[in-house]
Parts: structure tokens; C-alpha cells; sequence
């Protein structure tokens, strides 16, 4: 049994260093890997979640020679106790303290835009050392144990809380009672009744269920406490308001007396009036009658009135259609001038457009005639210097001097 045991603490120890713990991590995936590396090794091993709403843990347990050895190797920790024994001392109220190995230390990754500013001056002050940064992430050497993790959890409070509330003492071991899920190696269990090493099994605690009342008890007695002291406040205060009505019924039958006193003179203030009212209302009957009259002789004259209205609306109705036929009237002369119009201006421009092409026709023969009496006058000139030349070529040349010379000849000869 002790080799085994001194087998698995060793497994624990290694998966210890092995795991670092970064912000916001548990002890389940430590005792995960525990588990998976003791089950290689043929132990039978289970893993236990237990804890509140408010924090959770999971330990390892591993049977070694008929044992149920309990392994925590989020913080390196073993129980001397099987789990059992552990789970009937801790429902009697008696904590069990676990062997802590020291000798071990774990690497924590700190992020720095998520971890508070108190871890962050926790793991400066006890860490052993600041290893090198990874990633921009700072990882620091620190013996990581349950008051490490105390003092650096922001949710502490809110657990010592709960546990305070079920009536336990603010140890985080008394979690243990409250089971959340035990995992065999092929199946996760969450109900209690059906878990393993569990079903059947009462975690109750008395202790714990007498702490509970006895604080609900107190709570009742500082409740009826308080509500004493407010009933003695209420009679002291209901004695004061008595002493005063008392006064202030001495002060009311005073003033009831002189009331009566103005009641009698309101007596016959209101006979009084009551005899005027009278008088007027008969006042205003007869101008009632004389208003009647004069409603009468308007709702007459109204009804003359109206008639001529109704007159006066049938002629402006005869006005309104004269004029409407008289607008339809000249809106259509309107249209017809327009189209006039309109046909005019396009025969005006269709002749302005065929006088501008005659005209242009015009112009180009002109200017075609021109040229041509230009050339014929330098033909004409041409012609008559070409004559000139060849009459006074003929002139000159010898065979018109022959010719004369021969006309002279036989006219010589023929006389």
C-alpha cells in the first residue's frame, strides 16, 4: 500500500508542476489530467466536483489496495483520511488537515488585462521568482497552495458567504459536502442519489442544520427586538398624541362655542339674503319674459335673414357656373389661338428656311457667273492678243511678201 501510495504521490506531484494555473483557472483540469495519468497506471480513479454557486473544486480520488485516497493536484495536496472518513468528520464539523507538499512549485501565467491589481502585487510580493515573458504574458514560479489561492481569488468572500449561510464555518473544505458531478472514466454523474461512492449517503450535516437554525433564531429575536422597541416607541408617541388631543380638545370645545355663536348670526345673514333673493328672482322673471320677447323677434329677424342668405348663395352658385363656362369658353379660344400661333411660326420658319436656301442658291450662281464672265473675258483677251500677234507675224513674214510680189506680177502681166 505505501508503494502505491508513494506511486500515485509522486503522479501528483509531476502533473503539480506540470499544470500551470493562469487567470481565472480551476483545479478541474488538474484533476482531469491526474486521473487520466493514475488510470494508465491501473489504478481505479474518479474525479469529484464539488462546491457552491459562488466556487467549485474538483479533487481526484484513487483507490490504492481497497483505499479511497483523496488527491488534490491543483494544490498538492493529500488527504491522510480515505474519503469517507473525511466526508463523516467534515458532517461532524471537524475539519481534516491535508498533507501539503512543499517541496514542488507551479508556474502562474498572469494576464495582465483581465487579473486584478491585487493578485497581480500578491504574486510580486511572494512569488519566488519572474520567469520570461511568453507572448506578452508574464509567468511567474510561486508555491501554490490553498492560502495562495485566498489571497489572490476575488470570489472568496462570497464563498466564506455561502457557507456561513448553510451554517458551516468559513473553511472551503466544508465544499466537499456539497457534491456537484463524480466522474467514473466513462460517464459524468450529477445526481447524488446515483453517484458513485456516493448514492445512498447522507451529507447532511447536523451541526451544520443547528447553526442554521440557531442563526435563524437570532435573526428572529433581533427581529422581534426591533419590533419591541418600535411597539414601545409607538405607545410613547400614541401617550404624546393623546396629552396633545386632550389639549386640543379643550381648545375644539372653545371653538365650538364661538361657532355656534357665528352660526346664529349666519342664521339670519341667510334669512336675510333668502328674503333678497326673492325679490331679485322675481326681478329677473320679468326680465326673463322681456329677453324671451326680444329672442323671439331676433330668431325672426334670423329667419328672414337666412332666406336672403339662401337667395344670395343661389346667385353667386348662378355667377360661379357663368363664370366657369366663360373661363371654359376662353380657355378653348386660348388653345385654338395657341395652335394658330404655333402653325404660323412653323410656315414662317419653313419659308424663312426656304428663303434662306433660294437666296443661297441665288448667291452661288451669281457667284458661278461671275467667275464665268471673268474667264471668257481673259478668253476674249487672250484671243484677240493671239490675232494681233498673228496678223503682225503675217505681216512680216516672206511668204505674204511673195505673195504680194506675185499678185503685182500678173497684174502686171494682164495689162
Amino acid at each position: 500500500m505505501k508503494d502505491a501510495s508513494r506511486r500515485v504521490n509522486k503522479l501528483r506531484r509531476k502533473i503539480y508542476r506540470e499544470t500551470p494555473v493562469a487567470t481565472g483557472s480551476g483545479g478541474r483540469d488538474a484533476a482531469l489530467a491526474l486521473w487520466r495519468t493514475v488510470a494508465k497506471k491501473g489504478f481505479r480513479t474518479w474525479c469529484y466536483e464539488f462546491g457552491l454557486s459562488s466556487i467549485t473544486h474538483t479533487l481526484t480520488i484513487v483507490e490504492t489496495d481497497g483505499v479511497l485516497q483523496m488527491h488534490d493536484a491543483f494544490f498538492n495536496l493529500t488527504y491522510p483520511l480515505a474519503f469517507h472518513d473525511v466526508l463523516n468528520a467534515l458532517r461532524d464539523g471537524r475539519p481534516v488537515d491535508a498533507k501539503a507538499e512543499s517541496r514542488d512549485r507551479k508556474i502562474y501565467v498572469l494576464d495582465t488585462a483581465f487579473e486584478a491589481a491585487a493578485t497581480v502585487s500578491w504574486l510580486k510580493a511572494n512569488a519566488d521568482r519572474e520567469l520570461a515573458s511568453i507572448d506578452g504574458q508574464r509567468r511567474f514560479e510561486v508555491l501554490w497552495n490553498l492560502e495562495a489561492f485566498t489571497a489572490t481569488c476575488s470570489g472568496i468572500e462570497a464563498a466564506y458567504q455561502d457557507l456561513e449561510d448553510r451554517g458551516f464555518p468559513r473553511d472551503l473544505r466544508f465544499l466537499m459536502l456539497h457534491p456537484i458531478e463524480m466522474f467514473d472514466g466513462e460517464k459524468s454523474h450529477r445526481d447524488p442519489t446515483t453517484m458513485p461512492l456516493l448514492a445512498g449517503r447522507d451529507l447532511s450535516s447536523p451541526l451544520a442544520a443547528a447553526r442554521t437554525a440557531l442563526g435563524r433564531v437570532n435573526r428572529e429575536l433581533a427581529s422581534e427586538r426591533e419590533c419591541s422597541a418600535d411597539k414601545d416607541a409607538a405607545i410613547f408617541r400614541l401617550e404624546s398624541e393623546r396629552g396633545a388631543a386632550q389639549s386640543g380638545l379643550a381648545a375644539a370645545s372653545t371653538e365650538a362655542r364661538r361657532l355656534g355663536d357665528q352660526i346664529v348670526q349666519l342664521r339670519a345673514a341667510l334669512d336675510d339674503e333668502t328674503r333678497r333673493f326673492a325679490i331679485e328672482r322675481q326681478t329677473f322673471s320679468q326680465d326673463k319674459d322681456q329677453l324671451e320677447a326680444m329672442l323671439r323677434q331676433q330668431h325672426v329677424s334670423l329667419t328672414e335673414a337666412r332666406a336672403q342668405i339662401g337667395a344670395f348663395e343661389s346667385e353667386v352658385a348662378a355667377l360661379k357656373a357663368e363664370l366657369t363656362q366663360a373661363r371654359a369658353e376662353w380657355n378653348a379660344e386660348r388653345s385654338e389661338r395657341q395652335c394658330a400661333a404655333a402653325s404660323l411660326q412653323a410656315a414662317a420658319g419653313f419659308w424663312v428656311e426656304q428663303s434662306s436656301q433660294a437666296i443661297q442658291t441665288a448667291r452661288s450662281e451669281l457667284k458661278a457667273a461671275e467667275i464665268e464672265r471673268q474667264q471668257a473675258t481673259t478668253d476674249r483677251d487672250r484671243i484677240r492678243a493671239d490675232l494681233a500677234t498673228r496678223l503682225q507675224a503675217w505681216e512680216n513674214s516672206p511668204w505674204r511678201k511673195f505673195r504680194a510680189f506675185c499678185l503685182r506680177a500678173l497684174g502686171a502681166a494682164a495689162s
